[in-house]
C-alpha cells in the first residue's frame, strides 16, 4: 500500500461547513449523520419524530475521533449543541443512564446553508457588477476611474450632451438633473431621455467652434433617414410587432440620440468620454450596431448603480464601445451563469 493512499476509512467533512463552522465541528456533525443514516435504515432509534444517536464522550472520542482529543471532542459537541445545530435528548430506558443522544437540526442547517448561498449570489453579483463597469472603458481603452460609487469629477464638471457640451437652453428653459438609473426605473431613463430635445437642421446651421462643442455640422443626410435606418438594423420594428412596447420605445429613446451623430458631416468632431473623434469613426461604428447591443446597452442602462449626471455622453460612450465590449460582457454573464448552476 502506497503511503499516499488510505489503508482505513477516510476522515470526510462538507468544506462548505468547515469554513462556517470549523474543520472539527463539520467532522463531527458528518459522523453523526452516518450514525443517524444507519439507524434510518434499520428503523432504530427512532423518537419525536426524529432518528437519533448516541455515546458517551468518551466513547465517541475513542470510536470516531482518536485523532482529536477527549477534551476536542466535548468542546466540539458543546459548541455545535450551544449554536443549535445539534440535538440533544435522552431516551435511556434506565433513568439514572445519563448518556446523551444527539440528532441534527436540519432546519438550522438549511438556515445556515440559505445564509451562505445568499452571501454567494451576492458576491457574485458584486464582481459581476464590477466586471459590468470595467467593461465599458473610454475611447483609448482605458477604465474611467471610480471613487465611491461616483462619476469622477472632471466626467462632471467636462461631460457633455451628445457632442460634449449639455444641450443648450431654449426660451431660456434649463433641463431638470437626471435620477439615478435602477433596474427599477427603465420607464424614467426613457423620459428622461426622451425629455432632451434632438438636435435639428434648424439648431445646426451654424458652425459651433467653442471648446467642447460641435464643429462642422452641415448633414449629409436627413435626420428622419438615419433615425430609421438605425431601427431597422438594431431590431425596433421586431420588438414592436410582437408587442414589446416598452422595449420599443426605450430603443428609440437611445437610437435618437445616436441618429443627432448620424447626420454630421464625416469630418465634424464627436466627444466620446471626452476624447474628440471624428464623426465618421464614429459614425462607422454606430453603423455595426444590431439588437444584440442594443440589449447589451438597455442591461448597463438598467444595472448601472452609479449616478449619470449626463445621458446623452453615457449612451454615446457606451455604444461606441459596444462592438467591441459585447464579447466581454456575455463570456462574463456565462461565466456567472455556470458558476450558479454549481458546475463541478
Amino acid at each position: 500500500m502506497s503511503m499516499y493512499l488510505f489503508d482505513e476509512q477516510p476522515i470526510l467533512a462538507n468544506k462548505a461547513l468547515a469554513r462556517e463552522l470549523g474543520l472539527n465541528e463539520a467532522l463531527v456533525m458528518q459522523q453523526i449523520n452516518y450514525w443517524i443514516e444507519i439507524n434510518k435504515r434499520s428503523g432504530k432509534n427512532y423518537h419525536d419524530g426524529k432518528y437519533w444517536t448516541y455515546n458517551s464522550i468518551r466513547a465517541w472520542q475513542e470510536n470516531d475521533f482518536d485523532y482529536m482529543s477527549v477534551d476536542t471532542v466535548k468542546r466540539t459537541f458543546t459548541k455545535l449543541a450551544k449554536a443549535g445545530y445539534l440535538l440533544v435528548g435522552n431516551y435511556n430506558k434506565d433513568p439514572r443512564d445519563k448518556t446523551k443522544w444527539y440528532t441534527i437540526n436540519n432546519d438550522k442547517l438549511e438556515e445556515l446553508f440559505f445564509e451562505m448561498n445568499q452571501r454567494k449570489m451576492d458576491e457574485e453579483k458584486r464582481v459581476r457588477e464590477q466586471k459590468l463597469e470595467e467593461s465599458m472603458p473610454n475611447a483609448l481603452g482605458q477604465n474611467a476611474p471610480m471613487d465611491d460609487g461616483k462619476m469622477p469629477q472632471r466626467m462632471i464638471a467636462d461631460c457633455s450632451n451628445a457632442f460634449d457640451d449639455f444641450t443648450p437652453m431654449h426660451d431660456g428653459r434649463i433641463l431638470q438633473p437626471l435620477p439615478e438609473i435602477t433596474t427599477k426605473n427603465t420607464t424614467e431613463i426613457s423620459q428622461v431621455i426622451s425629455s432632451y430635445p434632438s438636435i435639428n437642421p434648424s439648431q445646426t446651421k451654424q458652425s459651433l467652434t467653442e471648446e467642447g462643442r460641435i464643429e462642422g455640422v452641415k448633414k449629409e443626410k436627413s435626420y428622419s433617414d438615419s433615425l430609421e435606418e438605425l431601427r431597422n438594423q438594431t431590431g425596433y420594428y421586431e420588438h414592436l410587432s410582437v408587442g414589446n412596447n416598452e422595449i420599443a420605445e426605450l430603443y428609440d429613446q437611445i437610437l435618437r440620440i445616436l441618429a443627432d451623430v448620424m447626420i454630421l458631416q464625416p469630418s465634424s468632431l464627436v466627444s466620446i468620454n471626452q476624447v474628440k473623434l471624428s464623426a465618421s469613426i464614429v459614425q462607422e461604428r454606430f453603423r455595426q450596431l444590431d439588437c444584440s447591443h442594443m440589449d447589451y446597452l438597455t442591461q448597463l442602462l438598467s444595472e448601472n448603480k452609479s449616478r449619470i449626471y449626463n445621458i446623452r455622453a453615457f449612451i454615446l460612450t457606451a455604444s461606441y464601445n459596444a462592438p467591441s465590449e459585447i464579447d466581454a460582457y456575455y463570456t462574463a454573464l456565462s461565466n456567472f451563469d455556470l458558476r450558479e448552476g454549481g458546475a463541478k
